[in-house]
């Protein structure tokens, strides 16, 4: 078994060029290779971090040397390249969300289960050491029965300023509070608790001419399968706002805010390091060189597209939506 996993990072952005730093510092995996559409930019890249340059998926694909690849592409794009890097034998690490319809999180699965290589989502919150603590206490019974969870992610985010204009087209990224921010955000609240979600009540909102077209905010209320109730209320148009978690048991609460963990108005200690992309990055080394599964896997991470479709047939119904009708068909 190699000491190290050999991944490819295809796209050349930001947060790709994030991971790649992360890469440097990560003890179980190496950077080889760097493919962007872009020629130009692959090439810059590829110098910047003294690696292969591509600039088209089949070459990429074909390195042997590549053991696995990342991929930080628009959405839209995520599950196509995904299966192709699986049916050549590649595991895959793809950035939120896995993949815009239910349908295409399937053939993702589908893909790497016959390839038998890996498929991981980069679920980042569950590598936030503060919310693995709020994890580790409710499994604990810290606060006793789980009753109610509220979490609330309010910020604000024009794509044009930033540079990510494509932000803006839902047929590139999907609605974008829900699936650039919701990935993130309805994910923790089933992991946190292990109980996925089984019927949800959504209510999205336009508000602002930057995201004209488009619901900039969203409220959903779900019941999960353990009884809890949570609430998660989010907007990319809030100048200043809170990003926090309150979670109500039979016997306390835990406020989870700022890179702290509360219980009973009490700070607990939170150890591990900050960064979550190291941290994700030697998770999915370790799945791939040991042969295990990781936790944020395909299957795991498509309940959390499963309760944003759900959220979204719900606002457009004006109604409770069950996420039976979701299901994932053996």
């Amino acid at each position: 078994m190699a000491e190290k996993l050999a991944i490819a990072v295809i796209g050349a952005g930001t947060m790709a060029g994030r991971h790649m730093r992360t890469l440097k510092q990560s003890l179980n995996s190496r950077l080889v290779a760097v493919m962007d559409v872009d020629a130009q930019r692959a090439k810059a890249v590829g110098e910047e971090h003294g690696v292969k340059a591509y600039n088209d998926l089949d070459s990429v694909l074909g390195d042997p040397d590549v053991e696995a690849v990342v991929i930080y592409v628009p959405h839209c794009f995520h599950a196509e390249i995904s299966i192709a890097a699986a049916t050549a034998g590649k595991h895959v690490l793809v950035a939120t969300p896995m993949a815009l319809t239910l349908a295409d999180c399937d053939r993702m699965i589908k893909a790497s289960d016959a390839a038998g290589k890996v498929l991981m989502v980069g679920q980042d919150l569950r590598h936030v050491p503060m919310h693995r603590k709020a994890k580790s206490l409710i499994a604990e019974g810290a606060i006793g029965r789980v009753d109610h969870l509220m979490s609330r992610r309010y910020s604000y985010w024009d794509p044009t300023v930033s540079g990510h204009p494509w932000y803006l087209d839902p047929k590139m990224v999907g609605n974008c509070v829900l699936f650039a921010l919701g990935s993130l955000e309805y994910d923790i609240l089933h992991w946190y608790m292990d109980s996925p979600v089984k019927q949800i009540y959504s209510k999205g909102t336009e508000s602002t001419e930057i995201y004209r077209g488009q619901e900039d905010s969203y409220s959903s209320m779900m019941t999960h399968d353990n009884g809890a109730v949570s609430v998660l209320c989010q907007t990319v148009v809030c100048k200043g706002g809170p990003n926090d978690q309150h979670i109500v048991g039979s016997e306390g609460y835990i406020v989870v805010s700022e890179g702290q963990v509360r219980v009973n108005g009490e700070n607990v200690v939170v150890e591990g390091s900050e960064d979550s992309k190291l941290n994700q990055a030697g998770e999915f080394a370790t799945c791939c060189l040991e042969g295990k599964e990781p936790d944020a896997s395909g299957r795991s991470s498509r309940h959390t597209i499963a309760i944003i479709e759900a959220a979204m047939r719900s606002a457009e119904r004006n109604e409770p939506v069950l996420l039976s009708e979701f299901d994932l068909v053996p």
